[in-house]
C-alpha cells in the first residue's frame, strides 16, 4: 500500500526496542556518542550487527536508522568515520545526520541519508539543495504548518518527508537552544551537543536591566506540552507525509510500546474505513495513561499559544503513576517461582494485576497468576504499615534475576 506511511519508533535500548517489533515499521536510535539522546542508555557499537539483524528478521521486517545527529568537532571525525563505516558493514538502512561533516560522512559510506529536524528545514529551497546533495529523506522542521508542509512535499521529486506526529515538544527551535548550555557554562550540558538538562521545563523569575519583575505566580512558562497528532491521521495521511516518527529515546519501554501501538492502530483503522471519533477516545485514553506534559497540535494548525503550554506542573501529568512494590531474591526456572521481598507499605497486590519487572538486562510486564504466602495460594496481600518487608513468592512465566525491581503501574 503505497499511500501508506511508515511508522517510526524510538528505540531507547534491546529492552524498547523489543517491545516495539510487530508494532513499528523502522526504529531509530543512537549509540553512546554522537546523538541527541547522551542521557539515554543507548546501544553499543558492537551491538550494530544484532540489532539490524534482530529488526531485519522480523515480519514485516523493520528498517534501522542510526542517529548521529548533534554538532561535530574536528576531533571527533575520525572516530565517527568509523562508527557509520560499522553500521553499513552491520547492515544498519540509514544515518540520521544533521552536522554536514556527518551527512558527507555517510556519503561517502554509500549509506542512505536522513536529514535531522536538527538541520531545522523549513522551507523549499533549504529541501531541495538536500534532495540535490542526494538526501533519500528530510526529517522536516517541527515549526512548519501543514499548509507548509504540503507544499515542500509537493515540490520534492524524489526525496521522501518524515515529520514528528507525538512526543516532547521543545520551547525552541527543534532543539537548537543554547540555554541548557548558559546555565551549566559548559558544552557539557548542550542541546546541541545531545546533553540538554531542560531548564525550560522549570519555574523562573523574569528581570530585566531596569529591575522590572514580572511574575509568572510559579507558573512554568516555557515547559510545552507534549505534540499528539492522533486525532488528525487522515490531515497527515493527505498531506503525503511519507513517515510518521514518535519521540521518545528518553522515555521507558511502556511509553514506546503503548504510544506506538497506538498510531499503528490508528493507521489500520484509517486504511480499513474503521478510523472513528469513538476509537480516537479510546486511543487518547491510552495515550493519556503514560508520560505525557498533556497534548497540542505543535504548529500543524497554528503558531502555539498560552493554551499549549503546561503552566502548573513539571513533569508526567498522567494519572498513572508507577510504584516500586519489591525486589526479587530468587528465580526458579523450573516452577516459574519468583521469591520476592515485598516492601511497599501503600498498595496491595492482586491475582490478576499487571505487573512490570525492570532490572539491568531485563524490562517484562507479566500478569500476577499465583500469589503464595506462608504455603498458602492468596488472592490479595498487603503490607502491614508495621511490619517488615514480607516474603511472597509470585508465578512469573519469563526469567528474572536477583534484584530485578517489581513495579506496578496505579491510578492515582
Amino acid at each position: 500500500m503505497d499511500s501508506r506511511p511508515e511508522l517510526l519508533a524510538p528505540a531507547q535500548d534491546w529492552n524498547s526496542l523489543k517491545f516495539v517489533k510487530g508494532l513499528a515499521d523502522a526504529v531509530y536510535f543512537g549509540v553512546q556518542n554522537y546523538n541527541m539522546r547522551i542521557k539515554a542508555t543507548n546501544f553499543n557499537r558492537k551491538d550494530l550487527k544484532s540489532v539490524a539483524e534482530f529488526c531485519h528478521s522480523q515480519d514485516p521486517p523493520m528498517r534501522t536508522y542510526l542517529t548521529t545527529n548533534i554538532l561535530i568537532y574536528d576531533s571527533e571525525l575520525q572516530e565517527l568515520d568509523s562508527i557509520i563505516s560499522e553500521a553499513k558493514e552491520a547492515g544498519i538502512d540509514a544515518i540520521i545526520a544533521h552536522d554536514l561533516a556527518a551527512i558527507r560522512i555517510a556519503k561517502n559510506n554509500n549509506m542512505e541519508i536522513h536529514i535531522s529536524t536538527q538541520a531545522n528545514v523549513s522551507n523549499i529551497e533549504a529541501a531541495k539543495f538536500f534532495e540535490e546533495f542526494g538526501a533519500e529523506r528530510i526529517i522536516l522542521a517541527r515549526e512548519l504548518s501543514l499548509k507548509q508542509i504540503k507544499l515542500i512535499k509537493q515540490m520534492l521529486t524524489k526525496t521522501k518527508i518524515e515529520c514528528f506526529i507525538h512526543g516532547s515538544m521543545c520551547t525552541s527551535i527543534s532543539g537548537r537552544c543554547y540555554f541548557s548550555a548558559a546555565i551549566g557554562n559548559s558544552e557539557q550540558d548542550s542541546a546541541n551537543r545531545g546533553n540538554c538538562t531542560q531548564p525550560c521545563r522549570r519555574e523562573w523569575t523574569v528581570i530585566d536591566d531596569e529591575k522590572n519583575e514580572f511574575i509568572y505566580d510559579g507558573q512554568m512558562f516555557l515547559n510545552a506540552k507534549d505534540l499528539c497528532m492522533i486525532e488528525y491521521i487522515p490531515e497527515l495521511i493527505d498531506a503525503k507525509i511519507d513517515a510518521f516518527k514518535i519521540e521518545g529515546r528518553m522515555k521507558d519501554p511502556i511509553y514506546t510500546k503503548t504510544v506506538t501501538e497506538c498510531y499503528k492502530e490508528s493507521l489500520e483503522a484509517y486504511f480499513n474505513n474503521r478510523y472513528n471519533k469513538e476509537n480516537v477516545q479510546n486511543w487518547l485514553k491510552k495515550l493519556r495513561s503514560v508520560f505525557n506534559r498533556g497534548f497540542h497540535t505543535g504548529f500543524y494548525f497554528h503558531r502555539p499559544t498560552i493554551e499549549d503550554v503546561e503552566l502548573e506542573k513539571r513533569g508526567n501529568i498522567s494519572p498513572y503513576k508507577k510504584h516500586y512494590i519489591g525486589r526479587v531474591l530468587s528465580y526458579d526456572e523450573k516452577s516459574k517461582s519468583a521469591n520476592v521481598l515485598f516492601e511497599n507499605l501503600e498498595i496491595s497486590l492482586n491475582v490478576g494485576d499487571e505487573i512490570i519487572i525492570e532490572g539491568s538486562t531485563n524490562f517484562l510486564i507479566d500478569i500476577i497468576r499465583v500469589i503464595i504466602f506462608k504455603g498458602e495460594k492468596v488472592n490479595s496481600i498487603r503490607r502491614k504499615p508495621d511490619s517488615d518487608p514480607i516474603k511472597i513468592n509470585l508465578r512469573i512465566d519469563k526469567s528474572v534475576n536477583i534484584k530485578d525491581k517489581i513495579c506496578i503501574l496505579r491510578k492515582t
